[in-house]
């Protein structure tokens, strides 16, 4: 079965308080965006991978690229208003359907080469499988005021790879957007899909916030 990599770097990064989209923002000599990518070609060099950018960044996009000499193949895809779209616009591009496809944060860079190899070989057997890891901290749901603990063994953080047989997922993205669609698996669960997880890593750390980046910066000193 051929294997999809969707590489997601649409957002404008408002939390980050640069005007650089977090994604184009330098990290040991290269922009963020690029450490996923050819980190992810250099796990398997048969993956296709499919970049998803905002369509006002192709510029940026390009020079950037240029610059920093990157020739890893990919195809390049223009993103929608919400990140649903951005993953729907590229699994239109993805005509067989007889084939795997995984779901990236194009801002994790410290991805690890198992969680794609157990992925795919999850999914091609049971249809998906998500990398999420255990909540360590206490947990209370609830608001300021009125909340209650509930069992943090029971909690899991939501990471990515999200890989699924691609009929599976693009039967998911065929029905209409509804806010409570903030991953791929919530897509994927309301057309009554079972969701697997198996352990991702909190080396795998999605850089959000301006502290994040020296996080980032340890974590791929020590894994390269």
């Amino acid at each position: 079965m051929k294997k999809y990599v969707i590489i997601l770097a649409c957002g404008l990064g408002a939390r980050m308080q640069s005007s650089t989209p977090k994604q184009y923002i330098e990290l040991n000599g290269k922009p963020i965006i690029f450490h996923t990518i050819e980190r992810i070609w250099n796990f398997d060099h048969t993956y296709n991978i499919i970049v998803v950018i905002n369509k006002e960044h192709t510029d940026l996009f390009t020079q950037l690229k240029n610059r920093y000499a990157l020739t890893v193949p990919f195809s390049l895809v223009f993103g929608g208003a919400e990140r649903f779209y951005s993953v729907k616009n590229a699994l239109d591009t993805i005509t067989d359907e007889y084939s795997l496809v995984a779901i990236h944060d194009g801002v994790r860079p410290v991805v690890e080469k198992q969680m794609f190899e157990q992925g795919f070989c999850v999914a091609a057997t049971l249809g998906n499988a998500i990398c999420a890891i255990k909540a360590t901290d206490s947990i209370r749901l609830g608001n300021e005021h009125t909340n209650e603990s509930i069992d943090r063994s029971k909690v899991f953080l939501v990471q990515t790879p999200q890989i699924f047989k691609t009929s599976v997922i693009k039967k998911a993205y065929s029905q209409p957007f509804q806010p409570t669609f903030t991953d791929d698996a919530s897509v994927a669960q309301n057309i009554g899909e079972n969701i697997n997880i198996i352990e991702g890593s909190k080396t795998n750390i999605k850089i959000t916030y301006t502290s994040d980046l020296a996080i980032a910066q340890h974590f791929l000193n020590n894994t390269q």
